[in-house]
């Protein structure tokens, strides 16, 4: 049986620990808030970096675009690698680095790609960000064309096709000529027919250097004009796997070059798959006959000539060689299949490709070219011929050696990305 106070101790216990639970409780829940304000207060925290971290790795890319913009010679001014490291940005920092991904040298070639990457750190926070730049266009203008003279195109009882604009940085004259292409001209445009349009007074496309050949040359097998039959190409094949001349030595991008020393050259019956290179060419130089030429390397010239060449190429003429008993296929020059020891191949008489010739170009019959023809100075005709000209961008698009200007670099898309170290 309880007494009294038996029962008011046994109720003040109870009133004890329900206000003790009670109270460790609201300690509890009291502690909890504090902690949660506090990971929110640390969360906004490291929101606020992170967002500061990415700002700064923005910045960064931002900086290198504006290097690249305003330096032209970034390039060799900018070393492959870190170009910033740890630079403040208000409460941050930002580190930046430009690379070339394809060979990690910024300043062999114009062409090469260019890596941004921008770091950002604010903090516990870091952030990291790329984009890729490439180059687009960047060949001398004389390329935009299917056939440009550095100074005049004089058309004499010929007949022009292409689908291409042609041009000259002086002036274009037709006389008794059908000219059915677009012309533009920095001087005047006269005589009749032009059944394109006439645009004057443009600006002077620009032309390979003076160093031009110099590439091609220290890459290129030497052939010894001595060697040449009657001072002539003639009834061969020069390919990545053919030479007849010398030692036989072969070049495996198909570069030949011949020093005429100041004589003139006869070209006729060749097959040329390949970049044939002509230095110090006589005045009375000449393509002639039938003739099939193409480059090993597709953006690769065909032709250089560094002097004068006339083109008498008839384009209802084949490289036939039953007819002719030569093989203009043999094992080492593939052409559209498998090489091969027969005489039953015929191929068309054109000249694909890339042609530059320094000085001056008569062109006589019918010649057809697949490509881009550049005439360092006037390119003439007579006996009314038909030139056939089908444009082709590659060159322009990605120029060769020795046909590069300068390059515009743009951001490749899609290629803004977040790096995630691992």
């Amino acid at each position: 049986m309880w007494t009294g106070r038996q029962s008011y101790l046994r109720y003040a216990g109870s009133i004890y620990l329900y206000v003790l639970v009670s109270s460790i409780l609201i300690t509890t829940i009291g502690l909890g808030s504090l902690v949660a304000v506090r990971v929110q207060m640390r969360s906004a925290r490291l929101a606020s970096d992170y967002a500061e971290a990415r700002a700064c790795a923005v910045s960064a890319i931002e900086l290198g675009l504006l290097y690249v913009k305003q330096d032209a010679n970034w390039r060799t001014n900018r070393p492959n690698g870190v170009w910033l490291q740890d630079q403040p940005l208000g409460s941050g920092h930002l580190t930046l680095e430009g690379i070339d991904p394809t060979d990690g040298d910024l300043t062999n070639s114009l062409y090469n790609p260019l890596l941004l990457t921008g770091v950002g750190v604010k903090g516990m926070a870091r952030h990291k960000t790329q984009i890729t730049l490439v180059a687009e266009g960047g060949g001398v203008t004389c390329l935009e064309g299917s056939l440009h003279a550095g100074t005049d195109l004089s058309f004499d009882s010929a007949t022009v096709q292409s689908g291409q604009k042609i041009s000259a940085n002086n002036s274009v004259t037709a006389v008794s000529s059908t000219i059915n292409a677009d012309v533009e001209a920095v001087g005047t445009i006269s005589g009749s027919t032009y059944n394109g349009t006439r645009t004057t007074g443009i600006q002077p496309r620009t032309m390979p250097g003076s160093t031009v050949f110099d590439w091609y040359v220290s890459n290129g097998t030497p052939i010894d004009y001595a060697d040449l039959a009657g001072n002539g190409l003639i009834d061969i094949v020069l390919s990545p796997g053919n030479n007849p001349y010398g030692t036989h030595q072969t070049n495996p991008q198909g570069i030949y070059v011949l020093d005429c020393l100041g004589s003139s050259l006869g070209i006729q019956r060749c097959r040329i798959v390949g970049t044939l290179v002509v230095l110090h060419a006589g005045s009375s130089s000449a393509i002639m006959g039938e003739v099939n030429f193409e480059p090993a390397v597709s953006n690769y010239p065909v032709l250089l000539v560094s002097g004068n060449m006339r083109f008498q190429i008839y384009s209802t003429g084949t490289l036939n060689e039953a007819v002719l008993s030569v093989n203009f296929n043999p094992f080492g020059t593939p052409y559209q299949g498998s090489e091969d020891d027969d005489l039953l191949d015929i191929y068309p008489c054109a000249i694909k490709g890339l042609v530059y010739i320094s000085g001056n170009s008569l062109m006589q019959a019918s010649p057809v070219f697949d490509g881009v023809v550049v005439i360092g100075n006037t390119l003439t005709t007579m006996s009314t011929p038909v030139i056939s000209l089908t444009y082709r961008s590659t060159f322009v698009d990605n120029p060769p050696p020795g046909f590069g200007g300068t390059p515009t670099l743009k951001i490749s898309p899609y290629s803004r990305k977040q790096v995630i170290d691992e």
